[in-house]
């Protein structure tokens, strides 16, 4: 009997660490199948990833792969709704229901004790893009070497990203094809040289339709299954430049150490990858072929970091000196307002930059060691920065202060042994904002597929780190609920997609919450309050 005993808790351990059964939930008793096939002829795809993720949370993913029919099914299942996707090596990764590219799948929904069949999937191949690379005067550019890449709204910023895809130099005639695309808007660009090196000068990395300034770029769109041509351009001749300077130590002294180069953001550019240069013993060091713009240009000497601001117009630029700092301390305490303390390992308090320009070019921001006294220390802070803080369940930050000041939320220069801060009080409060609500679509009718996002209506808090915004999905009944923002005046909105992919940040951009605050609804929170409102869904 004992055997027995342990044996039926360790399979029901087991099928909880499986998101099957969790504690308190309806018994899981539904099964769900289907087949994965290819698109144009409806052949079975066998060894398809099929991923099955529960909106109700707890939301904890089931994994399958399909046999040599392509098909699958997943039993043990708890009622409730479910996406359904599918991918293989070769072709698009697709949702259950989904018929066009940028909007998601149809929802599954299941019964306790149903038996769901025929939830089949189609995966088209992917798309690819071809065209032309020629010079100013229309003739074809062999070798040239072709990337495309994403757009995508990241710490703050839109950036550049690559993606998986295959692109082969062009050929003789200049052609080119890229393949081995997912559904999406890219931007397509050429180079026959690039900056740090001394191939073909002259010509600048260029961005279709014909431009060196990735800002300026026209976004390639390629649909489900879709091959699109004649995406033509020209390479964009430019008088290059040189750069040239030396490292210098926060001690005065040349040294030869990492030193890197990326367009700035304050000619509006979008963030493409940085490009290292060419470096010598005595600090000296130099960037060839560099097109006009404006960049900054980074230097990292172990903990020291330095930034450089550079405007390049076709003339070398010579004597450039980029000084590292030793970089500042941040010392406090943390202090509580309300019952009892919380568990101090569930809190980060870290510097957020807040010039997109002084950030490092890898790497995340230092955190805070919080001691047992409730002291804590950050160490070799550079750059003008916002203290930026975690809170645990139950708690928020009330205010940030330095000798009595309140610098919540407030840029602090930071670089200088001598802008070192030491006297910092960090004040959490357990009197937290709550915002919920329901969701109804056009005719009144209560939905429970969503991603809710509450704002701030001032725009100057819109920043990378802010405290002033959040994005959750509902629960099971459909509610949703943010807890602990900062006092204030917000805005509500229900969306039902957000741009992007899941694990990027594009619903913080900017230009996304512009296009939804018309039509979210209003409402202001004081320390400690809840209120509740119902927002109709926006549909994107």
């Amino acid at each position: 009997m004992t055997i027995v005993l342990i044996a039926a808790l360790l399979l029901t351990q087991s099928a909880r660490e499986q998101g099957v059964v969790p504690t308190g939930a309806p018994a899981a008793t539904s099964t769900l199948r289907g087949r994965i096939v290819r698109g144009d002829d409806g052949g079975p795809l066998p060894r398809a990833q099929v991923r099955l993720v529960p909106v109700d949370p707890p939301a904890t993913a089931r994994l399958a792969s399909t046999d040599e029919t392509g098909a699958f099914d997943f039993t043990a299942l708890r009622a409730g709704s479910y996406r359904l996707s599918a991918t293989k090596a070769g072709y698009v990764h697709l949702e259950f229901g989904q018929r066009r590219a940028f909007e998601p799948g149809v929802l599954i929904v299941l019964t306790a004790g149903e038996t769901r069949d025929r939830a089949d999937i189609a995966l088209p191949r992917h798309g690819a893009i071809t065209g032309r690379v020629v010079d100013e005067s229309g003739d074809p550019v062999e070798g040239a070497a072709l990337r495309v890449r994403e757009i995508r709204f990241m710490a703050g910023r839109r950036q550049l990203v690559g993606v998986d895809a295959t692109a082969l130099p062009t050929n003789e005639l200049g052609r080119y094809r890229i393949f081995g695309l997912q559904p999406g808007r890219y931007v397509v660009s050429a180079e026959v040289g690039h900056v740090g090196t001394e191939d073909l000068p002259g010509y600048a990395t260029t961005y279709f339709p014909g431009t060196p300034n990735p800002g300026e770029a026209q976004l390639v769109t390629v649909g489900l299954a879709q091959e699109v041509h004649d995406i033509d351009f020209p390479l964009a001749p430019v008088r290059t430049a040189r750069i040239a300077g030396k490292t210098i130590s926060a001690a005065g002294e040349p040294y030869r150490g990492a030193i890197e180069l990326r367009a700035s953001l304050r000619s509006g550019s979008v963030v493409t990858a940085s490009v290292g240069a060419r470096t010598e013993p005595d600090g000296s060091f130099e960037f060839p072929n560099v097109p006009p713009g404006e960049y900054v240009v980074q230097a990292t000497r172990g903990i020291e970091v330095a930034w450089q601001f550079v405007t390049v117009d076709g003339t070398d630029l010579t004597g450039v000196v980029v000084q590292t700092q030793a970089g500042s301390f941040v010392r406090g305490r943390v202090t509580f307002e309300g019952a009892g303390t919380p568990n101090r390992r569930q809190i980060e308090i870290a510097p957020l930059p807040v010039d997109p320009d002084l950030v490092p070019f890898s790497g995340g921001p230092k955190t805070a060691d919080i001691r047992d006294d409730w002291s804590f220390e950050i160490p070799y802070v550079s750059g003008p920065c916002r203290l930026g803080v975690r809170s645990p369940d139950g708690w928020t930050l009330k205010a940030i202060r330095v000798k009595g000041a309140d610098v919540t939320d407030t840029p602090l220069a930071f670089g200088a042994t001598s802008q070192s801060l030491t006297d910092i009080e960090v004040v959490l409060t357990d009197q937290l904002t709550e915002i919920s609500g329901n969701v109804t679509d056009s005719r009144g009718q209560p939905i429970a597929d969503y991603t809710a996002i509450v704002f701030a209506a001032d725009r100057r808090l819109w920043y990378d780190g802010s405290r002033f915004f959040r994005a959750t999905r509902p629960a099971r009944d459909g509610r949703f609920t943010v807890r602990g923002l900062p006092p204030g005046d917000y805005l509500v909105a229900a969306v039902d997609r957000i741009p992007g992919r899941s694990a990027d940040a594009e619903w913080q951009d900017p230009q996304f919450l512009d296009s939804i605050a018309s039509r979210a609804v209003p409402v202001t929170v004081n320390e400690g309050q809840r209120s509740s409102l119902n927002p109709r869904l926006i549909a994107r």
